[in-house]
C-alpha cells in the first residue's frame, strides 16, 4: 500500500471512528454512577460515572470495528486466518451485548 492510500485509508478512520463515537445514553441512566462494591466490606467502593463507562464502551466497540476492517483488508491474511480472527471480535461483540441496555438508540447496540 502506498503512502497516499495509506493516508487516505487513516483520514477514512478516523472519521468513521468520530462519526461512531456520538451513541446517546439512555434517558433514564443520564447522570447515573456505577457502584463497584468489593466483596470485602473493608475495602474500598469505587464509582464510575455511567457517561464515562458508556464512552469507554463505545471506544471498544469502533476499534473492533477498525480492527476488523483492517484484517478483512489485509492482503497477507489468508482466507481462512480471516474466519479465525473475524470469530474472536464476533465473540467480542457477543459479550458486549451485555451493556446494550444503556444505549438510547437500537441502532447504537450491538
Amino acid at each position: 500500500m502506498e503512502i497516499q492510500e495509506m493516508r487516505m485509508l487513516a483520514k477514512f478512520l478516523a472519521e468513521e471512528i468520530q462519526s461512531q463515537n456520538d451513541a446517546d445514553l439512555a434517558p433514564k441512566w443520564e447522570n447515573g454512577t456505577v457502584k463497584f462494591v468489593p466483596y470485602d466490606k473493608s475495602l474500598k467502593e469505587h464509582d464510575i460515572p455511567i457517561e464515562k463507562m458508556l464512552h469507554k464502551i463505545i471506544m471498544m466497540r469502533d476499534n473492533l470495528r477498525v480492527l476488523e476492517m483492517q484484517i478483512n483488508s489485509n492482503k497477507e491474511i489468508s482466507d481462512g486466518e480471516k474466519i479465525k480472527l473475524q470469530s474472536y471480535i464476533t465473540r467480542c461483540y457477543g459479550s458486549l451485548t451485555s451493556f446494550n441496555f444503556i444505549f438510547r438508540n437500537d441502532d447504537d447496540k450491538f
